[in-house]
């Protein structure tokens, strides 16, 4: 079970909705919050109140019509006493038995005890205070004899059940049995049962099962969050590989020597760049900082260095960043924006002839998300993939562990030629940073 649940200081909070859901009904709303907690225990009070209350009323209303005498006070008070006691008092012993965060098996134990003797204390003070209460009521009421006595009534709620052989003609009885006598031990243990249950006994069963929900919810989302960064350290090592990889150097440095015999500025210029991209890359790539620390503002410099160092390579490549300051701070993902940009020089600048123009821009959408889109007008899909490749795959799959639903990545054909590569990503502080 995770410690967040067990401190007394956050035993407030709700429950994750992976355990709750998010719909619940007025009858099972309390059920949001841990079993014998604060909220739990105001809310389950507050929620039964209203059908015990309901109850008693109906009896009373029922029992008025039924006898001449008027509504029988005595004995809704005698329910009452049975029903109310429990239902206010056993969820607070429950949570005061949480609050000492005992061990699981002494905290389950403890709080079965402490529910049993709600019940054998609420039965015992029924017993004894009960009768004397009754006379009391029915002396104010005038509900006596001549004696002084209370006049005993039996309140019964159910059916009459005859005989199937019983002729059509036969009477039926007008009074019912007698109940059993009201301190006989199968009473007794019935009201001991009927008290249990409504401080709560059979809340120890919620209770168990919800230790177990949390703690088998921690392990899958402990595995689901070591599973990602491995995933995450194994990208990183791949996209950092397909960057410094040696062809790439070779051919940098090909072009580099070629061009010194020709093109002196230009070798220049792509040694230059060469260094900007290299300085930019590897230290963010190396970075202990992590998913968390990632900025747009830094994945942007790696894709402004790598394509400054493609448009050295290739002149014929035009490239603009188009980005609003205000979004430079936003989280965004490593390694995502560049590997677009490299798809981008990759399948639409290389296939085509003459100059191709490689657009970045960033903007935020109207529903509060942050899209950047790096769009190419080159070869577009026809002369290559159809955006199925596998870094493109990778990028999705860790969208979805790292948001789930609230973010995407999208190609769309332009209608001017060339492909978009379109990512939506949260804005919020609180729900943005990918989980490392």
């Amino acid at each position: 079970m995770p410690a967040a649940f067990e401190s007394p200081l956050v035993l407030d909070q709700p429950l994750p909705d992976e355990l709750t859901g998010r719909a619940q009904g007025w009858l099972t709303r309390y059920r949001r919050w841990p079993v014998f907690s604060t909220p739990w225990a105001r809310a389950r009070i507050r929620t039964w109140s209203i059908p015990v209350g309901l109850s008693l009323i109906f009896i009373a209303g029922g029992g008025a019509l039924a006898s001449r005498d008027g509504p029988p006070w005595a004995a809704v008070l005698g329910i009452a006493l049975q029903v109310v006691p429990p239902l206010l008092v056993g969820p607070w012993v429950g949570v005061w038995v949480r609050r000492q965060a005992w061990p699981a098996a002494r905290e389950g134990w403890a709080l079965l005890a402490a529910m049993a003797l709600v019940a054998v204390v609420t039965v015992a003070c029924a017993y004894v205070a009960a009768e004397p209460l009754k006379q009391w009521i029915a002396e104010r009421i005038g509900d006596v004899d001549a004696s002084g006595q209370r006049r005993k009534i039996a309140l019964q709620i159910g059916v009459t059940v005859l005989p199937v052989d019983r002729p059509a003609s036969a009477p039926v009885p007008s009074e019912p049995e007698p109940p059993p006598a009201h301190d006989s031990p199968a009473n007794l243990a019935m009201r001991a049962l009927l008290a249990f249950w409504i401080a709560g006994g059979f809340a120890v069963i919620g209770w168990r099962r919800e230790r177990t929900a949390l703690a088998t919810l921690v392990r899958e989302k402990a595995l689901a969050q070591a599973q990602a960064a491995r995933r995450e350290a194994e990208l990183r090592l791949s996209v950092l590989a397909a960057q410094v990889e040696p062809h790439f150097l070779f051919n940098t440095l090909a072009g580099v020597r070629s061009a010194i015999a020709t093109d002196p500025p230009r070798a220049s210029e792509m040694i230059d760049r060469l260094v900007d991209y290299l300085r930019a890359a590897i230290p963010r790539l190396r970075s202990d900082g992590g998913s968390a620390a990632a900025t747009l503002a830094g994945q942007l410099d790696i894709v402004r260095a790598y394509l400054g160092l493609m448009a050295a390579r290739m002149p014929r490549l035009v490239w603009t960043i188009d980005v609003a300051p205000e979004l430079l701070s936003a989280p965004c993902p490593p390694l995502m924006l560049i590997s677009l940009a490299e798809n981008a020089v990759k399948h639409g600048v290389e296939p085509k002839i003459g100059t191709v123009h490689v657009a970045v821009r960033a903007l935020r959408t109207a529903d509060g998300r942050l899209e950047v889109t790096v769009a190419d007008d080159g070869a577009g899909f026809a002369a290559t993939s159809s955006g199925g490749g596998l870094g493109l795959t990778n990028i999705r799959e860790r969208l979805q562990q790292m948001y789930g639903e609230r973010a995407a990545l999208a190609l769309k054909a332009r209608p001017e030629g060339g492909v978009a590569a379109i990512l939506t990503l949260p804005l919020d502080e609180e729900n943005s940073c990918p989980p490392r």
